[in-house]
């Protein structure tokens, strides 16, 4: 399946030259958003946000140059509430010369891998990455967020910005990309929130033994955030405060956490235990956390963990918010871990991964399923690109 592919392809990335296997996840990761098939319009309520974004796509056609440009200025002015403007954008200029909706999504792919791989470098360049099992596992979790996600373009291809640039940021020490961090609300508007996280775990890297205390406090209460938000959503700036309705909204909120089938309890569930699991790594971080931070590699991005882990879990409660946020920590999580434990501590409990995720497999095998015509799987690229073009 492509999904195990992709994770596959990634771990031989310093068995042979760096450059030709990223090459080739590059091109895999523009074939499949060449190939990436979805029907126009949500029909019904397991259809997915690709669908969505085909529709927009083919009535952007019919959007004027002075309408996208004004669109613009609202968006950089923050009026009327316009959280993002990246798909808009490039929604707009495909439009002009194709009505292919293949070719956004390729575009997408593109812009979504550039900033995957930039921030895998960082990942297969430590002296601790082998072929390993652990580090299978590990590659898995940095690379969480896969290309399907272009599926939901604004939000991930942001995170894939955001995580490179906390990397760079808390990593390296280069502050330069505080600026690259600064785009990612282009991408989509949830990021500013993001920035706030940077911003508060960049002035308090320091005080790590606060943000321990709030870590537990916040894995305790985490459901009393939503009503927090709804009590003070006038607090926040007027482009914000449209997604915070939207994000709070009492039927949104019923519906996204509405029970169902046998299989809606079974996910809930493992869903539940990958949250814990997560979480329980970082507890051990936290209880080796001199070692970590004795590591000029991982002292800050430590910091900046435990900063972005007590904001998800206090944001649990809300849907699209914590849940999807946390997804941000799982490359850290994976990188912390390999310069500071690989092959020396708890292996057992990162063996436990596939069993926990197990669900999670399954999930991705089928959506990947659902976006991928069978002509993908035997076809070469030569003859995609005629199909699809």
């Amino acid at each position: 399946m492509p999904g195990f592919t992709y994770s596959c392809i990634s771990i031989f990335a310093t068995y042979f030259e760096n450059k030709i296997i990223f090459f080739i996840i590059f091109l895999f990761s523009v074939f499949f958003g060449l190939a990436f098939t979805v029907s126009s319009g949500k029909q019904s309520d397991d259809s997915i946000d690709g669908s969505s974004y085909r529709e927009k796509f083919e009535h952007y056609k019919f959007v004027t140059d002075s309408k996208f440009y004004k669109g613009f200025l609202e968006y950089l002015t923050f009026e009327k509430g316009k959280q993002d403007y990246y798909f808009d954008t490039v929604a707009f200029y495909v439009s002009r010369f194709t009505s292919n909706y293949h070719i956004m999504f390729m575009v997408f792919a593109i812009v979504f891998a550039f900033f995957a791989l930039k921030s895998l470098k960082f990942f297969v360049a430590e002296k601790n990455y082998s072929t390993s099992l652990a580090c299978f596992i590990l590659l898995y979790l940095f690379m969480i967020n896969q290309i399907f996600n272009i599926n939901g373009v604004r939000f991930w291809t942001a995170a894939w910005v955001g995580v490179y640039s906390i990397l760079q940021i808390f990593g390296n020490g280069k502050y330069k990309y505080f600026l690259l961090l600064l785009l990612t609300p282009f991408f989509h508007g949830a990021f500013w929130v993001f920035i706030g996280i940077t911003v508060v775990a960049y002035f308090g890297k320091n005080l790590n033994k606060v943000w321990t205390v709030l870590f537990f406090v916040s894995f305790l209460v985490s459901n009393v955030s939503l009503d927090l938000v709804r009590d003070n959503i006038n607090m926040f700036p007027t482009f914000i405060v449209k997604m915070a309705e939207s994000y709070t909204d009492e039927s949104y909120v019923q519906q996204r956490e509405s029970g169902g089938t046998g299989l809606y309890w079974i996910a809930a569930t493992f869903n539940f235990l990958v949250r814990v699991y997560m979480n329980f790594l970082v507890y051990l971080f936290i209880k080796n956390s001199k070692e970590i931070i004795d590591n000029a590699k991982t002292k800050y991005l430590f910091s900046f963990l435990l900063v972005l882990m007590v904001f998800v879990n206090f944001t649990m409660a809300i849907p699209s918010l914590g849940g999807r946020f946390m997804l941000l920590s799982y490359p850290i999580i994976a990188y912390i871990w390999l310069v500071n434990f690989k092959g020396r501590k708890y292996d057992r409990v990162l063996y436990a991964m596939p069993v926990i995720f197990s669900f999670s497999f399954y999930v991705q095998i089928m959506l990947y399923v659902k976006v991928l015509e069978p002509v993908f799987y035997f076809s070469n690229p030569l003859y995609l690109l005629y199909h699809y073009l």
